[in-house]
């Protein structure tokens, strides 16, 4: 009975002084005072910009054999469609206060857009702007490439199966070749669990992720992805979030319009050069194209010809 009396003293002890010891800790550190890490930002604008991007749907993609099949001939039929990419569709509309040239595109939470200054210099130097469907094919190519070289992965991976064939060998070294140098890198950074080596499917996952962002990459051409205004539409009936592109595009009113669009509109499209001078004009912006240098010198030659007849004329009737 005395010990366990001896016992419950010293438990008592030891609570006591542990309490000591640890709120000095939290007084410290500011307890009472302190309510702990938040959840959630204590900006409601923060806050709120962040509920609203998690809550955004996502854009989901498929590569074979998930993707929907629509075979057009026999070889399809047997050996399954070729892989395509499944980019953010983009809607364009016209309208006549915010112009021709506006587009909207779903809000995903899992896309993305080129950076400003990346997509300022490809339409300032490579003359993309409206048009940007060598963009989409380099997107394309990429996406192929890397599909190809999934598939080198797995050839490479199948072979460490195939004892009966010597990987060192043509043309199965050529396989060795591509792939081995990024498993020797690997090789000392993921680590063998039971045996088995981690590297082809990390390496596969990690394939399978840069092909499949070519497909929630946006191009915003003519206008700069800060351009976009985070709204809500009715579309078919249903409210949904979206990214607005509209108006006069930034790069429009900083450098000039490019030649062949102008002329375009100057030669096909009067509607929209109107348009664009009725309500930007007041920016000194050129929506007419520039004369050539060869419709320069015709029109110098042709104006240089009547002053010489003119000038005669006039010769003419003094001596009369």
């Amino acid at each position: 009975m005395v010990f366990n009396n001896r016992i419950k003293e010293v438990q008592e002890i030891v609570y006591d002084r542990s309490k000591i010891f640890f709120d000095s800790i939290a007084e410290f550190l500011g307890y009472p005072d302190v309510p702990g890490m938040p959840i959630l930002p204590l900006d409601p604008k923060a806050r709120d910009q962040l509920m609203d991007q998690a809550l955004l749907p996502k854009h989901i993609t498929y590569i074979p054999p998930g993707q929907a099949q629509r075979p057009e001939n026999l070889t399809e039929a047997l050996f399954g469609t070729f892989p395509y990419t499944m980019p953010v569709e983009k809607h364009f509309y016209e309208h006549k206060a915010e112009g021709y040239y506006n587009f909207y595109i779903e809000n995903y939470r899992n896309m993305y857009f080129l950076p400003d200054w990346l997509s300022g210099y490809i339409q300032i130097h490579f003359n993309i702007t409206v048009d940007h469907s060598s963009l989409e094919l380099c997107r394309d190519v990429f996406f192929y490439v890397i599909l190809l070289y999934g598939f080198i992965v797995s050839l490479r991976t199948t072979l460490f199966w195939m004892l009966a064939i010597n990987p060192y060998t043509l043309p199965w070294v050529t396989v060795v070749d591509f792939v081995d140098w990024i498993y020797d890198g690997l090789a000392g950074i993921l680590p063998c669990v039971l045996g088995i080596d981690l590297a082809p499917t990390v390496l596969g996952m990690v394939i399978g992720k840069i092909a499949d962002s070519g497909n929630h990459l946006v191009f915003t051409m003519p206008f700069l992805p800060s351009e976009g205004n985070q709204v809500k539409m009715l579309i078919d009936g249903e409210i949904k979030d979206v990214v607005q592109f509209h108006y006069l595009p930034y790069l429009w009113y900083r450098y000039p319009i490019p030649m062949n669009l102008r002329e375009f509109w100057y030669s096909e499209r009067p509607d929209i050069l109107n348009f664009m001078e009725k309500n930007y004009s007041q920016f000194g912006i050129n929506f007419r194209p520039l004369l050539s240098g060869s419709e320069v010198t015709s029109i110098l030659d042709s104006t240089t010809f009547v002053n010489s007849i003119i000038t005669t004329s006039k010769d003419f009737s003094g001596l009369l």
